[in-house]
């Protein structure tokens, strides 16, 4: 005689599956989506809080990347290379947030510090590296590197 061991849950997995598809169609209303990037063959969805945005790209033997940083002093800017294939980013910005709250219908602006980490496309050095910026635009550049290395990078 053959045991037959029924999942309990087997009937709601449907309805679940249904659920969790409205749920996710209507946070999309609210919640704007943002273009995945592939590392190593997984799509990563980059995590935008009120922050900034950031692209990398390789060019020869090169990683640049770009963050907006709208706001930003050039003085308050902090850039870390954590690991040879981790940058991180940080800035404070509070030079409005003492105005009253009163008279904003919707305040959207950031204020207070921001920090982002991002993978890199590959090893990199912070010797020779580069940073500039323009126009609440920051650009770092990076040569590609074997060897371990990590360390502040000073912003021209």
């Amino acid at each position: 005689m053959a045991i037959i061991k029924r999942d309990p849950f087997n009937v709601f997995r449907g309805e679940l599956d249904n659920m969790f598809a409205e749920m996710e169609n209507r946070f999309q209303s609210f919640f704007p989506t943002f273009p995945a990037y592939s590392q190593g063959g997984r799509e990563l969805a980059p995590v935008f809080s009120g922050g900034f945005t950031i692209d990398v790209k390789q060019q020869d033997d090169q990683v640049i990347a770009k963050a907006d940083l709208p706001g930003c002093n050039k003085d308050n800017v902090k850039i870390r290379l954590v690991r040879p294939n981790l940058l991180q980013i940080s800035c404070e910005r509070s030079d409005e947030m003492e105005q009253e709250e009163k008279d904003f219908f919707i305040r959207e602006r950031f204020f207070g510090s921001v920090s982002r980490s991002v993978p890199l496309p590959s090893d990199v050095t912070d010797e020779g590296a580069s940073a500039t910026f323009e126009n609440g635009v920051l650009e770092v550049k990076f040569k590609k590197s074997e060897k371990e290395s990590g360390g502040d990078i000073p912003i021209s």
